[in-house]
C-alpha cells in the first residue's frame, strides 16, 4: 500500500491535468486524506470506482442565507444524485484560501475581502452525492457542469448557482463543486480532521438516499441563520431608512447617493461610516453591497485551471439519458 510520505503518486484517473497532478502530490492536505483513502480502500479499482462515483456539493453560507438550500436538493436529485452523506463545517480565513488556493492568484484584494464576509459567516453543509446515471465521467466533473459559471451572466436558469438565489454577482456562487475526483481527497484534507473524513470515506459506496436528514439538517442551519434576498439595492434603501433622522449622517448620505447614481463603487467606506455610526446595518446587507460593487478578478491564469467535461470526454459513452446534462457548459 502506497502512503503518502513527502510526497505520493496522483494517477491520471484522479485528475487530467498534469499540473495539478504535480502539485497534489506534494499538497498536505491531499496527503492527508489519501492515506485515509488507501488505508480505507486500498490503490486498485474500487478506490477508483468509489471516487468517480460520488460528487460533494458543498452549499456555502450564502446559499442558506438566501434560503436556497432546498431548491439545490432537488435539481441536483433531478439531475440523477442521490445524498449519501452529509457533514457541518464553517470555514475560517484560512480554509477559505487554502480551497482555493491555486484559483486565488487571480482574485483582487477587493474580492478576497468579500470572500472572508461571506464565508465565515455562517455554517456550510457537505452533502456527499451518489451519482446514480453511467456517463463515463466523473461524478464530480457532470455535477460541476451543472453548477454554472462564476460569471453570472453567463448563468441560465438551469444552472445551480442561478437556482440558488435571485442575486447575481460574480463572488455570490452559493455553491462549490469539486473539479476531479483528486478535489475530493485535497477538500476531505482541508474542511475535515481524520475520524470525521473517516466517516464520510465509509459512504462513498453506500446506497441509502439520506435526503430527509439533509433537509432537517438544512433547516437546523437556516434557523441560525438570518434569511436575506442578498438583493444589492434593496439593501441599500434599508441604509436609507437607517440613516433617517440623523443629523451626524450628512457624510454617509452624501455617499449613499454616490453609490445609488453609479458615481461611486467604494463599499468599504459605505461600510465604514455606517459602523462608525452605529448602526444596525444587516451583515447580508453589507454582503450584497460589497459583491455587486467589489472589483472581480486580474488579468492572470490561476495556478491550476478549472477542469471542464471535455477533459474526459474521451472516455465519456454515448448516454441518452444525459445528453441535456453534456450539453451544458463545464
Amino acid at each position: 500500500m502506497q502512503r503518502g510520505g513527502p510526497s505520493c503518486h496522483v494517477p491520471e484517473w484522479l485528475s487530467r491535468v498534469e499540473r495539478k497532478r504535480e502539485i497534489y502530490a506534494g499538497d498536505p492536505y491531499y496527503r492527508d486524506a489519501w492515506d485515509d483513502v488507501s488505508a480505507l480502500l486500498g490503490t486498485g479499482p474500487a478506490v477508483a470506482e468509489a471516487l468517480h462515483t460520488v460528487a460533494p456539493l458543498v452549499l456555502r453560507p450564502d446559499a442558506v442565507a438566501a434560503r436556497g438550500g432546498a431548491g439545490l436538493l432537488t435539481a441536483v436529485r433531478d439531475a440523477g444524485f442521490v445524498p449519501v452523506a452529509w457533514s457541518r463545517f464553517r470555514f475560517d480565513r484560512h480554509t477559505t484560501r487554502e480551497v482555493w488556493r491555486y484559483q486565488l492568484n487571480i482574485a483582487t484584494r477587493e474580492r478576497i475581502d468579500v470572500m472572508d464576509l461571506i464565508m465565515p459567516a455562517g455554517e456550510s453543509l457537505y452533502v456527499l452525492l451518489r451519482d446514480t446515471r453511467k456517463t463515463g465521467i466523473p461524478a464530480t466533473t457532470r455535477l460541476s457542469g451543472l453548477k454554472g459559471p462564476s460569471r453570472p451572466e453567463d448563468r441560465e436558469t438551469h444552472h445551480l448557482r442561478r437556482i440558488a438565489g435571485a442575486a447575481q454577482a460574480s463572488v455570490l456562487t452559493y455553491v462549490h463543486v469539486s473539479d476531479e475526483p483528486a478535489d475530493i481527497v485535497r477538500e476531505l484534507g482541508i474542511f475535515f480532521d481524520r475520524p470525521e473524513r473517516t466517516r464520510l470515506l465509509g459512504a462513498l459506496d453506500a446506497r441509502q438516499d439520506a435526503t430527509d436528514q439533509v433537509l432537517a439538517v438544512l433547516a437546523e442551519i437556516e434557523q441560525r441563520t438570518e434569511a436575506c434576498d442578498l438583493s444589492w439595492k434593496s439593501a441599500l434603501e434599508r441604509l436609507g431608512r437607517l440613516l433617517a433622522d440623523r443629523p451626524d449622517g450628512t457624510e454617509l448620505n452624501s455617499l449613499l447617493e454616490r453609490v445609488r447614481s453609479g458615481r461611486s463603487r467604494d463599499w468599504r467606506s459605505l461600510l465604514d461610516q455606517a459602523d462608525r455610526l452605529g448602526l444596525k446595518w444587516r451583515h447580508w446587507d453589507r454582503v450584497a453591497v460589497a459583491a455587486e460593487l467589489s472589483a472581480r478578478h486580474l488579468e492572470v491564469e490561476p495556478v491550476i485551471p478549472d477542469v471542464g467535461r471535455s477533459a474526459w470526454a474521451a472516455d465519456e459513452p454515448a448516454c441518452p439519458e444525459d445528453r441535456g446534462a453534456a450539453a451544458l457548459p463545464a
